[in-house]
């Protein structure tokens, strides 16, 4: 058309135009509708205990609701279920952990803890070296923890530091002097016994009938079962090994004679040398890296008993050197033990150490002056 002098156009709009509108509108439609029947649904589902039900009252069919019915689960149990875990006994004939290829004798002078200070170790090893040079031996055993659960050295390990174990001395710079000077080194550390560690965390201890924590008469006892326990002598070990120690021997690796109470559950199900072999293999495993970086062995003090046919702490010879390199043990008897040895072919110079007051040549020995005297 034309108005005053000029020409206006009016275009015509496709239908292709308008596509995008009406897919939005659908697709609001549909999303309205969606959430409707989501906030309706519940209204319709009925809860039968094996099965679920949709009554839907607008679909009725002569007269009744349309019932759509789910699939059905599993129905009661028709009397009552009685469950329990049966935990099978171990069996430890296929362990093999023990590492002898590289065993050398141990001919060493035993240094206790009190002794292992800035001020005394000097003169202890000076002492040492008095008693067993003549024998052309060159050997500490240094306790590095005992009991009370007190280390001698000021570790790296965050647990120790948390329940005030640590010693405030490194004596890292006076361990490497010994190494220098030709010393061949083993780290004594106490295990089951950690008056300490129970005091200051009291999940780890072990508990008697009336839910105090045990002790006797060396200490108050934690549970090797317990994981934090295995982890911390682990911890402890590493880090004695990181400072030169050539071996490692773990004591108090026992159960006590006693009825007590675990912190784990499945520990009342399993018998005495299960608790003791069950925490060497844990820490034998713990350590195998490090100590086969470093060619560290892993040793066990045992209880003189253990030479017996019964024990009542867990331990016993034939388990014991399945997991650990070495057995020492505190002996009077030196004569009448090493035959159990050679009898059930083990090899007693390298593998038996008795602790004693004396030594001798061509074969494995700790001199300690407060030993049992020889029968």
């Amino acid at each position: 058309m034309i108005s005053r002098g000029h020409r206006v156009y009016r275009g015509s709009q496709s239908a292709g135009s308008q596509l995008p509108a009406v897919l939005l509108f659908i697709f609001v439609f549909l999303l309205l509708a969606a959430l409707m029947a989501f906030s309706l649904l519940p209204e319709y589902l009925v809860y039968h205990r094996d099965k679920v039900e949709m009554v839907v009252p607008m679909l009725e069919e002569s007269g009744q609701p349309y019932t759509i019915t789910a699939v059905a689960g599993p129905g009661p149990y028709g009397s009552p279920v009685n469950s329990s875990i049966q935990v099978a006994a171990p069996d430890y004939s296929v362990v093999d952990m023990a590492e002898t290829r590289s065993l050398g004798y141990l001919q060493a002078y035993y240094i206790p803890m009190s002794k292992v200070t800035e001020t005394s170790l000097d003169g202890a090893v000076k002492e040492a070296q008095r008693s067993i040079s003549a024998m052309g031996a060159k050997g500490l055993v240094l306790e590095m923890k005992d009991e009370s659960g007190k280390l001698a050295w000021m570790s790296n390990v965050a647990r120790a530091s948390s329940i005030a174990s640590n010693s405030n001395w490194d004596p890292s710079a006076m361990i490497s002097e010994l190494k220098a000077d030709g010393w061949y080194l083993a780290a004594k550390v106490c295990c089951g016994v950690d008056t300490q560690l129970a005091v200051k965390d009291e999940t780890t201890a072990l508990r008697d009938p009336n839910g105090a924590v045990f002790y006797d008469a060396t200490g108050m006892f934690v549970d090797l079962w317990n994981r934090d326990v295995r982890n911390y002598i682990i911890d402890l070990c590493t880090d004695l090994i990181g400072m030169g120690f050539d071996e490692i021997i773990l004591a108090r690796v026992e159960h006590p004679n006693s009825t007590v109470i675990y912190t784990r559950d499945i520990a009342a199900t399993l018998d005495r040398q299960a608790c003791v072999m069950n925490f060497s293999i844990a820490v034998r495993r713990g350590l195998t890296n490090i100590m086969a970086k470093n060619g560290t062995h892993l040793d066990a003090y045992a209880d003189h008993s253990v030479l017996g046919a019964d024990t009542v702490n867990g331990q016993t010879l034939s388990n014991l050197l399945k997991v650990f390199d070495r057995v020492v043990i505190s002996t009077g008897t030196y004569g009448q033990d090493a035959p159990v040895f050679t009898e059930a072919k083990i090899d007693s110079t390298l593998r038996f150490v008795p602790q004693m007051t004396w030594g001798f040549g061509g074969g494995s020995w700790i001199i300690d002056p407060n030993a049992p005297p020889p029968a």
